[in-house]
């Protein structure tokens, strides 16, 4: 199971590296790129296009399966944009406001959109916005975020004229933009997260913080523990059981470092009977959390973020087996009665956790992320405890849970 998870995470590791590569000409000067490499330009267009296309393929799907319709055929890569003049097009470059900058420019509503960006010759700059504006309303609705607005321009054709309401220097004003065809001569744009050079200085949001549920293989080293189970007369536990399943959340304190707890926990139960007929049971819980300090880093597009970080933190590792022969009570209850009987063992540790992992957000509000990492724990002592009386037990014990580790997890949040 590690192996596998180790695979499909490196996969998806190098599916980011691919789309943040293709991303990564937007810090280049529009001449230089078709000077460079024209074909790479060409691609990064139908790449994002094609993404574009397959979020409205997950929604026909989901409503597909939903009436029993036939499942829509995958859209294929588009071709370039030189048969897309027909294209709706606002001609900026957009981002989620942050709380810090709507503060700085003293904007004291809790919606809107910042313009980031503005396609010379397009639509946007025509009508008269300009980088730093904050778009407040589209034809009359609010714009709660990026995405929203995206979809609210796709209800639009060649031709329309639509109302914008934004915001500049504490000041409300409106513009109307015309929807007309884009051009070869207009430099290229994309609404959602990338663009080229017009966008090169453009602050990429990594965003305000957020959480979620995760699951985090461990590669820990059984051998011992598994020693020990055995002679207690189970089956030894399998590499591919070791799964410890948390979640956390933290926020961003500014210049992308963010702060906030996490906690993940693995518990680990199996029932034997003896040669005699006597039932044994084992139960292994181990957890841990602590502070997470993570830097997240949007180096290409703020679609594809990386981060490393740590958790600095404690945790527990509990052992108990248990046997009795179906007949417990307080009138059997002689030191003598070797059927009955209980052990119980606990090892307290401190924990340091760093880790380095990528997002893809697949909505602004919503993505999916991995990581590898390795979980260290230590204890002042080698000795368990054993209990209720906490002696100390003598001789080669298992360690801890901890080793190399794979997470992957879901994040919600801006």
């Amino acid at each position: 199971m590690y192996k596998l998870v180790k695979r499909i995470l490196i996969a998806g590791i190098l599916y980011s590296l691919s789309i943040s590569t293709a991303a990564g000409i937007d810090f280049q000067d529009e001449s230089d790129l078709e000077k460079a490499d024209n074909n790479i330009d060409k691609l990064e267009k139908n790449l994002e296009m094609w993404e574009e296309d397959m979020e409205k393929w997950g929604e026909d799907l989901e409503r597909s399966i939903e009436h029993g319709n036939p499942i829509p055929s995958i859209p294929p890569i588009p071709g370039y944009y030189d048969s897309d003049e027909n294209s709706i097009r606002l001609g900026i470059y957009l981002s989620d406001l942050d709380f810090e900058e709507a503060y700085e420019m003293h904007y004291d509503e809790c919606y809107g959109v910042l313009v980031t960006g503005v396609v010379k010759g397009g639509n946007s700059h025509k009508a008269g916005l300009t980088k730093g504006d904050i778009i407040m309303e589209f034809d009359g609705q609010k714009v709660r975020y990026e995405d929203h607005l995206i979809s609210l321009r796709d209800t639009k054709r060649i031709g329309d004229t639509v109302t914008i309401t934004y915001f500049r220097n504490e000041n409300v004003l409106t513009t109307d933009v015309t929807f007309e065809k884009y051009t070869e001569a207009e430099e290229d744009e994309n609404e959602s997260w990338t663009g080229t050079s017009s966008k090169k200085n453009k602050k990429m949001s990594v965003g305000f913080g957020g959480g979620g549920p995760y699951a985090t293989f461990v590669d820990y080293d059984l051998k011992r523990l598994n020693n020990y189970i055995e002679s207690r007369g189970f089956d030894p536990i399998k590499d591919d059981a070791l799964v410890f399943v948390g979640g956390g959340g933290m926020g961003n304190v500014g210049n992308g470092l963010f702060i906030g707890g996490m906690g993940a926990g693995f518990k680990y139960e199996s029932n034997t009977t003896t040669a005699a007929g006597n039932e044994r049971k084992l139960n292994i819980e181990s957890g841990f959390g602590g502070v997470q300090v993570v830097k997240k880093v949007a180096l290409f597009s703020p679609k594809v973020i990386f981060d490393f970080g740590t958790v600095i933190g404690g945790g527990r590792t509990t052992i108990e087996v248990g046997q009795t022969d179906g007949n417990y009570s307080w009138d059997n209850t002689s030191v003598d009665n070797t059927n009955n009987w209980y052990e119980k063992y606990e090892k307290d540790y401190f924990v340091l956790y760093p880790s380095v992992g990528v997002m893809v957000r697949v909505k602004s509000w919503f993505g999916i992320h991995a990581s590898a990492g390795y979980l260290k724990t230590y204890s002042p002592k080698d000795a368990w405890k054993s209990f209720p009386f906490e002696d100390d037990v003598a001789g080669p014990a298992p360690e801890p849970i901890n080793g190399q580790t794979l997470a992957i997890g879901v994040w919600f949040g801006h």
